[in-house]
């Protein structure tokens, strides 16, 4: 094939942008736009004509044109071919106002005539539609279950308190069926707080209150109130091994405490009054690392992947939401809560802390 010559490569060049499928625009170190194609005509209102030689910012939004100039400059100053406000998201300005959610590639080009950026721009308008109404049909499915668990979780205290309320009304019970009644309608009572104040932990979170404060102190405290309670700790073995040298973290005390109330009850229970625990913290990979390891049952491995899951629980009673309101108090420090477990081996969670800056 013989090799073409360089006024039907051009003109091969401008019929390819004028053919593409997304908008395509050139600017050149000024923020001049010096090209545009028919997509860009389409996707903004204006005319090849109302666009050519003007200021690139007049295809972006009022609110966003007094930082934009400044990015062309980083931009121009390290070129390099890269998506355009990776991670955020991005609206062109129509002429007539309106706005357009769009991805925007960059590539530099560099000519005789100096240094241009090209940029390929796409609509996104259908496939933002569509993740709305996935989002949409994920939060009405979420609330489903929401509804269901909670009403579940209240119904059945709500009637043993009704039945323990008629048994007293009637009279007549002898000391230690009136000390039985009293016990049911102080456990229920106790049960129904507990769904409805997960339940607002879930669905409103606050903001963690950081001061520094010592992980090692939150730990020992925590598992300590949960030894003296007899029917938890049973025979169990339980083994704390602090490191002493770790600094003060920022963390909200009363949120961690939470965190850490919740995982070593859940290991109590796990064990069902026999077995190891043990409760360990270390600095690991530049974060400090809480471990809290059980020596009971396991857990599956279908089970493992739901298990921070809002609603999924493995226990006969409970919401589901502890698990999944401990890891999203942990991230909101900065963190994460992982877990490794393994059927008859026993179960693991470690929770990770970032050091102090």
């Amino acid at each position: 094939m013989p090799p073409r010559k360089k006024g039907s490569e051009d003109a091969l060049n401008k019929l390819a942008v004028e053919a593409a499928p997304n908008a395509i625009l050139v600017v050149d170190s000024a923020g001049l736009i010096v090209l545009v194609n028919a997509q860009t005509e389409k996707l903004f209102g204006y005319s090849r004509k109302e666009l050519l030689g003007k200021k690139m910012e007049i295809l972006v939004p009022q609110r966003y044109r007094g930082a934009h100039a400044g990015h062309r400059t980083g931009f121009f100053s390290n070129p390099s071919a890269r998506a355009m406000g990776a991670g955020r998201d991005l609206y062109g300005q129509r002429k007539d106002g309106g706005e357009v959610p769009i991805e925007i590639g960059l590539n530099p080009i560099d000519t005789p005539e100096g240094r241009f950026v090209l940029a390929s721009i796409i609509d996104i308008t259908v496939r933002r539609d569509m993740e709305r109404k996935l989002q949409h049909t994920e939060v009405l499915a979420a609330i489903g279950s929401m509804v269901a668990v909670v009403a579940h979780e209240i119904r059945n205290p709500l009637g043993s308190v009704s039945m323990a309320a008629k048994a007293l009304a009637r009279g007549g019970l002898s000391p230690e069926d009136q000390a039985q009644v009293l016990s049911v309608l102080d456990s229920e009572s106790r049960r129904l707080n507990q769904t409805i104040t997960d339940f607002l932990h879930y669905a409103r979170p606050r903001e963690p209150k950081l001061q520094l404060s010592d992980i090692n102190a939150a730990a020992h405290e925590v598992l300590s109130a949960m030894k003296t309670d007899a029917s938890a700790s049973g025979k169990i073995v339980v083994k704390e091994v602090l490191d002493e040298t770790l600094p003060r973290l920022p963390f909200d005390a009363d949120q961690m405490r939470q965190v850490l109330w919740n995982l070593i009850r859940n290991a109590f229970q796990a064990l069902d009054g026999k077995g190891k625990l043990e409760v360990r913290t270390e600095l690991v990979g530049g974060k400090v690392a809480v471990r809290i390891r059980d020596t009971g049952p396991g857990i599956a491995p279908e089970q493992l992947e739901k298990l921070f899951t809002p609603f999924f629980t493995t226990k006969a009673q409970g919401t589901g939401l502890g698990l999944s309101i401990a890891r999203n108090i942990v991230r909101s420090h900065g963190g994460d809560l992982q877990v490794e477990s393994e059927p008859g081996r026993g179960t693991e969670f470690t929770m990770l802390l970032p050091m102090p800056r």
